[in-house]
């Protein structure tokens, strides 16, 4: 089915329009007036022989027979006129006829006919009856019909005209203003703010022009404070995620600062036993022992220097760029992270740990400080998962686990973050990724972390991420990213 455009369609009515009138005007109108002047001229020659059969009457009662020619010689003035007939009944009086033109035979057939019209009027005396025949010729009314032809057509050409003048008003006050309304209603669906319509006229398209104004532009504020708030909220998301992953930064940086101290009084020492030494031999052996104690400052140095870079990483609010990260390492480091932070919130908290990672994984194109993000709330949701259960059943049989696994596809990589904690109901499940949805008590989640990680995954590195659950036995997070993105 053809689908006509508002334009197309106000041209299309306008014409129907047109044409029916034009109709009218050209073939029913005419027709109608044809018909009235043939009926009235029908009437007139009727009139007409009935005049002269009156006539005709009068003169012979009075047997006035100059009279019968004077009746005749009225309608013979006519322009139309053809013949008049006197016709008589009695055998006797056939020789009693007259005509005009003088000597006219009537013919046997004589009748109406398009160019002649044939009206009979009878008349009755004491002495004489018969009756008039009258012929007029249509002369008059072929002129009049081609006069009525032209006239409807010159009309037709008019309306015609007009009709066009007229739907080109028509879209041009209506169809245009109403494409433009709706090209800028696509555009502002598209994610421009900043159309406007040109307003025309104080009609209501005028004022429905000045009402879409209105409403972009509250649009446009709505959206600016939504941006600051979703802003806000960001950080406020990233803030708590940074507040639960600090516990676990202090529990691992502790180790690394320990084996300094540890480490740097011991090569105190072996200096004092070095100035004291006469040995070379021994002496030899404790600068050995202080190459090897520089060297373990150095490599728990270095892991506190990266456990605080992860933490600035993690804080960061702006975007970072995409780098060929290790998702291995990454999901080991944050799989610690919070471990040990649950550990420091939670000092009852125990948990089997499990890890898969796939050998000679490729490293892929993530933002680091945005992706890390992902799993440590996946992470920390999946200890509070089997804490939570743990605390309900209160010990027995439960045995709490968080499993990590990485696999490759090909095109893609694969991370599942997989506990066997309380699990997701069925019928909120299509809700978790939803913005300030949680199933948490009040005051222990935001409802955006689950969101903010959808759209870190989905959005900015075009991956894909989904959820498989059953109540009270398994809950599984999946990750999927694209290789070359």
């Amino acid at each position: 089915m053809v689908k006509l455009s508002l334009k197309s369609k106000i041209w299309f009515t306008v014409f129907s329009v047109v044409l029916m009138f034009a109709f009218f005007i050209l073939i029913y109108f005419p027709e109608q007036q044809q018909k009235t002047l043939l009926s009235n001229f029908n009437t007139e020659v009727q009139n007409l022989s009935n005049t002269v059969a009156l006539g005709v009457r009068i003169a012979l009662t009075d047997q006035n027979y100059e009279g019968v020619n004077t009746a005749m010689e009225f309608v013979e003035k006519n322009d139309e006129f053809v013949f008049v007939s006197m016709i008589t009944d009695e055998e006797g009086a056939s020789q009693m006829s007259f005509s005009r033109p003088l000597g006219f035979k009537v013919p046997v057939d004589v009748a109406s006919s398009d160019s002649m019209i044939v009206k009979t009027a009878e008349f009755i005396t004491p002495t004489l009856s018969g009756r008039i025949l009258l012929g007029m010729n249509t002369d008059s009314i072929t002129a009049s019909k081609k006069e009525i032809r032209n006239t409807s057509l010159l009309v037709c050409l008019i309306v015609l005209v007009v009709g066009v003048f007229i739907g080109f008003l028509l879209a041009k006050n209506i169809s245009v203003p109403v494409l433009a309304l709706r090209d800028a209603a696509i555009r502002v669906g598209e994610g421009d703010r900043s159309q406007q319509v040109k307003l025309r006229g104080q009609d209501e398209i005028g004022e429905l022009g000045k009402a879409f104004n209105r409403m972009v532009n509250a649009l446009a504020v709505a959206e600016s404070e939504r941006n600051v708030a979703q802003t806000q909220l960001i950080h406020a998301e990233k803030m708590a995620s940074l507040g639960q992953m600090t516990a676990g930064i202090a529990h691992e940086i502790k180790n690394p600062l320990n084996f300094v101290n540890n480490f740097s009084s011991l090569s105190i020492e072996l200096i004092d036993e070095y100035t004291e030494s006469t040995d070379e031999e021994d002496k030899a052996d404790i600068l050995e022992s202080l190459k090897s104690n520089l060297a373990k400052i150095a490599n728990h140095g270095k892991r506190a220097d990266s456990i605080v870079a992860t933490m600035l990483q993690h804080s960061r609010g702006t975007l970072g760029e995409k780098v060929l990260t290790d998702v291995n390492t990454l999901c080991q480091e944050y799989f610690d992270l919070s471990y040990h932070g649950m550990r420091a919130n939670a000092k009852d908290f125990n948990c089997a740990l499990a890890i898969n990672y796939a050998q000679s994984l490729p490293k892929v194109n993530v933002v680091p400080q945005d992706f890390s993000r992902v799993i440590l709330n996946l992470l920390n949701n999946a200890f509070y998962a089997v804490h939570d259960r743990s605390k309900k059943e209160g010990g027995g049989n439960y045995h709490p686990e968080v499993k990590m696994t990485t696999r490759e596809t090909g095109t893609s990589i694969f991370i599942s973050i997989r506990d066997n904690g309380s699990g997701i109901p069925e019928h909120i499940k299509d809700k978790i990724f939803e913005p300030f949805f949680t199933t948490k008590p009040t005051g222990e989640g935001t409802g955006l972390g689950l969101s903010l990680s959808y759209d870190i995954i989905t959005k900015d590195h075009l991956g894909k991420m989904t959820v498989e659950s059953e109540v009270n036995k398994f809950t599984e997070f999946m990750i999927e990213i694209p290789i070359k993105s």
